[in-house]
């Protein structure tokens, strides 16, 4: 039961850190802040014993950092990139707990390759169709903090959405 509360309240740390991501137009910024949410959900799905979800948040954290130091000029940028998206099936399939993974392994794929982009707002864009995979996974494996925070999440990528595309034009 400790163990239960201890992945609930780091899955609602996490969807504090994830709104205020979020709302930041810098990708060095973006990734920073999104690397303390990440390392709060795969903390949280760890303690929830949610494999999948805890393997393939550890590959998200060395995939932000290689893209905070990495540039998309860098010629290591793309080969790592379709060596993160490789190392996230690899890992989802290691850690697998039926069907149910592949949501997380589709969704952490799918955001590794658009991060990639260097395109916070076609990231917030993603976050919409990503984060309802999420979602579901975390209803399968109950975690509370996980779900609110996916949806927090796509609330705020909502937000992130209107708030850039205001300030364009």
């Amino acid at each position: 039961m400790k163990n239960i509360i201890i992945g609930q309240l780091l899955g609602i740390l996490s969807t504090a850190i994830t709104f205020i991501s979020y709302q930041t137009n810098k990708k060095q910024t973006l990734l920073i802040i999104q690397t303390l949410a990440t390392l709060c959900t795969c903390l949280s799905f760890l303690f929830l014993g949610a494999s999948t979800g805890f393997a393939l948040n550890i590959v998200c954290i060395v995939r932000n950092i290689l893209f905070y130091f990495l540039d998309l000029r860098s010629r290591l940028y793309y080969p790592g990139v379709i060596i993160l998206t490789l190392a996230m099936i690899f890992v989802g399939a290691l850690s697998w707990q039926g069907y149910i993974s592949l949501l997380m392994i589709t969704a952490l794929a799918a955001n590794t390759v658009i991060l990639s982009l260097g395109n916070p707002q076609l990231l917030r864009k993603s976050i919409l169709v990503t984060s309802t995979l999420v979602i579901i996974y975390n209803i399968v494996v109950f975690s509370i903090g996980g779900i609110l925070s996916e949806s927090i999440a796509i609330f705020s990528s909502v937000i992130g959405i209107i708030r850039f595309q205001n300030q364009k034009q």
